[in-house]
């Protein structure tokens, strides 16, 4: 029997209303499996700044190669020989002592982005390094067509990052995870900003700082040799050596101090220019020149070299990820030939054998490629 058309209508609707129900249904279902696995790691939690995220969940087939590649690049790793007993430095700016010769050598700065030698950069450097039971010793010779200062000569932890500087960050623990970690920074002028950090970034007055705890001190001795003329834009300068001795009692927050043949702790090395610059480990996009996951492992070898520590001095700790190569960077190399200097700050006496700039100064560039120090 033939149903009337206006219950034809209402039977047709009811059908379409099921189904668009169980459509719904099914979304849902699918919408909370989803949400159980199998995604990209969420954003981290407030407070967490500075810690690893946590491991995403194993996956396989097509998703495990994607995986794979987001993979933390490898860190930098130096061995560092203690300096043999009887040895001495003289802090004058001058690398020019048969230890300094013979130090570990960072070899040529990097992009922080990249992980790859940039000569277009403005200001370029390697550090060099040493110790012994009092000190930790750190060389820094830096390319730089302009040298600036145009800070107080008696200014206290000025911002040196907004000119030019070369910076160390310390974090004696050696896991990389943000906490109780140092900062040094000694410009041209022979300036220093120095200070300790509770965490990543942490404390933090706001935009103009304070910048972590200030009042802390490094109690380090200093000294810089100009290759050039500071803030004088009418020759062409070659750039500044910075040397300096850290006494180890100024780590308050170390487990141990001095450390022992065979510890590692964390560090990173930049040459700065107006808040941007060169580092020994690149940052790669996962923070700003704090983020200590990306310092590289520096470990401490007795005089002879010993150290439980494999690899060697420069190389990275190991090889990169898979899909490409941010991690690496060339094998440390001897220094230029030394050459005279054409000025030194803190008014100390000329003395031959400077060392010249490790790397060619390239064009200013028209673009950032490195984050922010601030």
């Amino acid at each position: 029997m033939r149903r009337p058309r206006s219950q034809r209508r209402s039977f047709n609707d009811a059908r379409v209303a099921r189904v668009a129900a169980l459509v719904m249904a099914g979304a849902a279902f699918a919408a909370s499996c989803s949400r159980g696995g199998g995604v990209e790691q969420e954003a981290a939690p407030a407070g967490s700044a500075g810690r690893a995220p946590a491991p995403a969940p194993a996956r396989s087939g097509a998703g495990a190669g994607q995986d794979k590649r987001r993979q933390p690049a490898a860190v930098k790793e130096l061995s560092v020989r203690k300096l043999a007993p009887g040895a001495a430095l003289a802090i004058d700016g001058r690398l020019d002592e048969p230890a300094w010769q013979a130090a570990a050598r960072t070899g040529p700065f990097v992009n922080v982005g990249t992980g790859r030698e940039d000569r277009s950069l403005p200001t370029q450097g390697e550090a060099r390094l040493l110790w012994d039971d009092g000190f930790l010793y750190v060389g820094f010779d830096v390319s730089d067509q302009t040298i600036t200062g145009g800070f107080p000569a008696d200014a206290r932890d000025p911002h040196l990052w907004e000119r030019d500087t070369v910076e160390v960050m310390i974090d004696p623990d050696g896991d990389g995870d943000n906490k109780d970690y140092y900062e040094i920074q000694i410009s041209p002028q022979n300036l220093v900003f120095d200070s300790q950090f509770d965490d990543y970034n942490a404390p933090r007055g706001g935009v103009n700082g304070p910048f972590g705890h200030e009042e802390w001190s490094a109690g380090l001795t200093s000294a810089v040799e100009l290759r050039g003329t500071i803030d004088d834009g009418a020759d062409q300068d070659r750039g500044y050596v910075v040397e300096a001795k850290i006494p180890w009692r100024s780590f308050a927050k170390a487990r141990s101090t001095p450390p022992s043949p065979g510890d590692a702790w964390r560090m990173n090395f930049y040459a700065m220019q107006n808040n941007g610059g060169a580092a020994w480990s690149p940052i790669l996009g996962e923070g700003n020149f704090h983020r200590a996951r990306r310092f590289g492992r520096v470990r401490f070898a007795g005089p002879g070299g010993d150290t439980d520590a494999p690899g060697k001095a420069g190389a990275p700790a190991a090889a990169p990820a898979a899909g490409g190569d941010a991690g690496a960077a060339a094998a440390p190399g001897p220094s230029a030939a030394p050459s005279g200097a054409a000025g030194k700050a803190g008014g100390a006496g000329a003395k031959p054998g400077a060392a010249a700039p490790s790397a060619s100064v390239g064009q200013r560039p028209g673009y950032r490629a490195d984050p922010p120090d601030r």
